[in-house]
């Protein structure tokens, strides 16, 4: 290491080259980065959907969704299958383990579809495989507004979605709400029966007449002419004229037999900004997309189009999420900002000398630029986490440089040395300490990224720009604070003369710290009690949580509807939810979106710093309004961008059994008990009433005398109840499905359905000749997880923590009578947070035996690293009364900050330690030389533990927008770091005297015991 700060010294001009290539290289990096609120989590998770129309849950289940998780089973590295059946529809979701290439999983599973394809019914749709994307939501939400809901959406889909397709990083374009065009063929049956015409027929001449046929290349003379039969229609007139039969020279048009109008579509959705119909335009990135940048172009493209737009359409933006981004990022960046000042001020403060503070502090912009050069080596995007990481470690940044200088200052004021050797001498002695020291602290992230899990995913970004940084600033300490020393410093202006306040405080410590020498045991008692109290204070007051909710100034609110309503009741049910969030003093904007089974608002509030109310607050204001309306199933939750935020239920008690009825009784009689726990609210179940369904009796013995097979049979009822699209009349600007069904009287009547004609081998045959219609009521939804049916309660919180609801669900079902064969366990963020706590304890296992390590080959002990890791314990004691004193709840990232304290107490400790050992090579007792060295490492230890706390003092105060993620950990590092600091220089030269003393007894009478044998001998 010598030769390091002897180069950089000696070759000035390229120190400072390379000062200036490192800060370059960061500037470009950073321009380069993709901006988002967080990481791009990979989630291993793929889903499968295959439709069957027409089916119920019960066939979905049976036929399509156990023929598919069966076919899966064999697939390895498979953690969870959960299967969905419901109406028309089958849904497997399939969850490997972290660290499986899904995109591999992908094809296996495509294979293994492919295989079972024979066994599955015929008619069901192509099988869809995707691979699941968190990322992959709205970043801008548009409204279009106009009088013709029809012309929006023709503009939407036509004119609006192709432009804002085009821009670089878009992955898809959402078209909600509005009423699309149609051309609507309604067949008359008796006219049909009189022209012995049927449905099936109809849709077959009607789609072979909409054709263009290329016929190939013909050549006359030295001319070439491409020959194609126009067939293509474009016009309803044309549809009418569509000859179906021709009966002796007598031409049957289809106007003959159905009543043909241009109409539309059957309305599935709604869609509103203020109350206001609107067609919503979601714009979707792909998943390596800036945010930042897409949301910009797509706002230019929104504003060029609405020069071209006809009179009376206009455009809303109605939620940027790009806005939070910027505002979160910037947040971290200013108080990141704010943390170098505060530090540079502490270090002037004790260095008294501008220079040497400025020599210090030029490391914390280099070492966090140069990082930005880094970061995008293992795919980091600039997000709140990679930032955060930067901005927690500003205060670190320095401990190097400090140490560095200090020691350069000790060779010119105690040893006289010059600028230049005691520079390069200064530096060189202290490369293996800070080495050590440096490795300490990333040795306890690395751990974090090495276990495959959901704590890699949430914290990769942070690990790596934390150690990324730290290793720039080892850097610059090596090579441009002994460089700049030896140019810069005045060796007249000592950095260590000691003001009035050091001095008394010096006094003060080894006053204390004598009578904890004299009382080791009682100063060893007292830790330990402190210790203990502090977990039973924790007990007591801390509440724990999954990941820390942000106020984005937005929240969801979200109705489930009951089964077997239309989408206009649905409509009226949202527009009573409208009205009660349209009054709340607080909504600014809200948006919304209907369908037949779901209703979402969302609700945009005044900005955080212009209400005094958290988002929580008004949440809880609003919930009680909303928790009358009928037919609703309804859930408010915070939009957060955080694992778990904005879900319909962060307490999730999941129950299994193979039996659905005896499953639905118990899980029943587990809802309405916990209905009634105080603090839970949005209380529902996966489980619902089943969907009102007429099912088709056919017989099959007739239907095979007859030459009928039951799915002719079911798909001409389709066609005649459902319709069917023949054929799509293309234009240039928009495309018109023409749809056959029977007339709307025949549709709505079962009777009349009934009386529709089949045509068989023996003539016509009416549907009840061999069919009968049976009212029941089927199953919604058949949920499944690896197999065993399932029914999931869920909960939101409100002033109750996820560690007393869990506990209170617990007592709940503890009080009833389990039945045989139902078992329960717990979803959600429970499940989640206790995944990731095990992922995290993993890594933290592994950081401290690698803290040992190096720390028993820096001092070539076994025993003096544990003296050293003593500091860990005492940390968590300033953790938990930082968390207890300000209300800040337990969660994932205050586990981090515990992790992150854990690489920087030691440090004080390693230099206290170091010097003790120092002053006992040369020759000083023990009790003499713990005293010096305490006395004498104050200063270093006071000083690098208040420019870390100052450095992270911004991140602490929660200031600004989404300051809710990283201040707990702010606060646990800072309070953690405190006590840990001043417990530190009490209680390890106790811990140290003691294993001294027990060492030197040992010793002397294992001396003792030699010299003894050799007298006897």
């Amino acid at each position: 290491m010598k030769s390091i700060s002897h180069f950089a010294i000696k070759k000035s001009v390229t120190t400072i080259m390379l000062i200036i290539t490192m800060v370059g290289a960061g500037v470009l990096g950073m321009l380069g980065m993709s901006s988002q609120l967080l990481p791009d989590f990979d989630i291993p998770v793929s889903i499968i959907n295959i439709t069957w129309i027409g089916a119920s849950p019960e066939d979905i289940d049976k036929l399509i969704t156990s023929e598919v998780e069966d076919a899966l089973t064999g697939i390895d590295g498979i953690k969870n299958i959960n299967g969905y059946s419901s109406q028309n529809i089958s849904t497997v979701v399939v969850q490997f383990n972290y660290g499986t290439d899904t995109d591999e999983k992908i094809r296996e599973i495509q294979t293994k579809v492919n295989n079972i394809k024979k066994d599955l019914p015929s008619d069901i749709g192509e099988p869809f495989i995707d691979k699941f994307d968190i990322n992959a939501q709205p970043i801008l939400i548009y409204n279009l507004f106009g009088s013709d809901l029809v012309e929006l959406n023709s503009l939407a889909e036509n004119i609006i979605k192709p432009r804002l397709e085009k821009i670089s990083g878009v992955g898809e374009i959402r078209i909600k709400g509005g009423l699309k065009e149609e051309i609507l063929v309604e067949l008359e049956p008796e006219k049909l029966a009189a022209y012995s015409l049927d449905i099936m027929q109809i849709k077959s001449i009607l789609s072979s007449s909409n054709i263009n046929i290329p016929l190939g290349n013909l050549k006359e003379g030295d001319k070439e002419f491409i020959v194609k039969v126009i067939g293509e229609i474009k016009t309803i007139e044309q549809v009418k004229n569509i000859v179906v039969s021709n009966n002796g020279g007598q031409l049957v048009k289809l106007s003959d037999v159905a009543n043909i109008k241009l109409s539309t579509e059957d309305v599935e959705s709604f869609a509103r900004q203020n109350g206001e119909p609107s067609i919503r335009i979601e714009v979707i990135k792909v998943k390596e997309g800036n945010t930042v940048n897409i949301a910009e172009e797509a706002k230019k493209v929104m504003e060029n189009l609405k020069e071209s737009l006809p009179p009376g359409i206009n455009t809303v933006l109605a939620t940027d999420f790009s806005i939070p981004i910027k505002q979160s990022i910037g947040t971290v960046s200013n108080n990141a900002i704010v943390g170098i000042i505060l530090a540079s001020i502490i270090l002037l403060i004790f260095l008294k000398n501008i220079r040497a503070t400025l020599v210090v502090a030029i490391a914390i912009p280099v070492s966090v630029v140069f990082t930005f050069a880094l970061l995008p080596l293992k795919n980091i995007t600039l997000n709140v986490i990679s930032l955060m990481g930067l901005a927690l470690g500003v205060g670190m940044l320095v401990d190097n440089s400090i140490v560095v200088i200090d020691n350069i200052y000790r060779h010119l004021t105690e040893l006289k040395e010059d600028k230049f050797t005691a520079s390069a001498n200064g530096a060189s002695e202290m490369s293996v300490p800070i080495i050590a020291s440096t490795a300490t602290t990333v040795a306890v992230f690395l751990p974090i990224v090495m276990r495959e899990g959901m704590a890699k995913e949430i914290f990769h970004d942070m690990s790596f720009s934390i150690t990324f940084a730290l290793i720039s600033s080892l850097v610059v300490a090596l090579t441009f604070v002994p460089m700049a020393a030896s140019k810069f410093l005045d060796p007249k202006k000592s950095i260590t003369k000691e003001g009035k306040i050091l001095v008394n405080l010096k006094r003060v410590y080894v006053k204390i710290l004598d009578r904890a020498l004299k009382h080791k045991i009682i100063t060893v008692l007292i830790a330990f009690l402190m210790f203990i109290g502090s977990i039973g204070l924790a007990t007591l007051t801390i509440k724990t949580e999954f990941f820390p909710q942000m106020d984005q100034s937005e929240y969801l609110v979200k109705a489930k509807l009951s089964k077997g309503l239309d989408v206009k009741k649905a409509d009226l049910i949202a527009k009573s939810m409208e009205k009660i969030v349209k009054a709340d003093k607080f909504t600014v904007n809200y948006s919304t979106a209907v369908s037949k089974e779901n209703i979402t608002i969302n609700i945009k509030t005044l900005e955080k710093n212009e209400r005094k109310e958290t988002i929580n607050d008004i949440i809880s204001q609003i919930r009680p309004k909303l928790a009358n309306i009928p037919d609703a199933k309804i859930t408010v939750s915070a939009s957060s961008g955080g694992p778990g935020g904005g879900s319909d239920g962060g307490v999730q008690l999941k129950i299994y059994s193979d039996d659905l009825d005896k499953l639905s009784v118990f899980s029943q009689i587990v809802l309405e008990k916990v209905k009634k726990i105080p603090g839970l609210v949005d209380v529902k179940s996966s489980y619902e009433g089943g969907n009102p369904e007429l099912k088709l009796d056919i017989d099959r013995d007739k239907a095979q005398y007859y030459g009928l097979r039951v799915s002719d049979i079911a798909f001409l009822i389709s066609y005649q109840v459902q319709g069917t699209d023949a054929f799509t009349i293309k234009t240039s600007n928009k495309d018109v499905d023409v749809k056959v069904r029977i007339a709307e009287d025949y549709r709505n009547s079962i009777e009349k359905i009934l009386d529709l004609e089949l045509n068989t081998r023996f003539g016509k045959i009416k549907i009840k000749d061999i069919a009968s219609f049976k009212l029941e009521e089927g199953a919604a939804q058949i949920e499944k997880e690896n197999k065993s049916k399932i029914i999931t309660i869920s909960a939101n919180t409100d002033n109750i923590d996820l560690r007393t609801a869990t506990a209170k669900i617990k007592e709940v079902i503890k009080e009833l009578d389990i039945p045989a064969g139902i078992r329960y366990d717990f979803g959600g963020d429970q499940e989640q947070f206790v995944d990731v706590m095990k992922d995290l304890l993993f890594g933290f296992g592994i950081a401290i035996f690698l803290m040992y390590f190096i720390l028993a080959s820096q001092f070539e002990s076994f025993t003096m690293p544990i003296i050293i890791m003593g500091s860990l314990p005492l940390s968590i004691i300033g953790v938990l009364i930082g968390l207890a004193i300000t209300r800040v709840k337990f969660n994932i990232m205050v586990m981090v900050g515990i992790i992150m304290l854990a690489g920087i107490v030691v440090n004080n400790a390693i230099v206290l330690i170091d010097y003790i050992n120092v002053l006992r090579a040369r020759n000083h007792p023990l009790i003499e030389a713990i005293k010096i060295a305490g006395r004498t490492r104050l200063r270093p230890i006071i000083m690098t533990t208040a420019t870390t706390i100052f450095g992270m003092l911004p991140l602490a105060l929660g200031i600004g927008q989404g300051t809710e993620f990283y201040q707990g950990m702010a606060i646990a590092v800072i309070f953690g770091l405190l006590f840990a600091t001043l417990l530190t220089l009490i209680l390890i030269p106790v811990l140290y005297s003691i294993e001294e003393s027990i060492r030197i007894k040992f010793k002397n009478k294992h001396k003792l015991k030699y010299e003894t044998s050799i007298y006897k001998n």
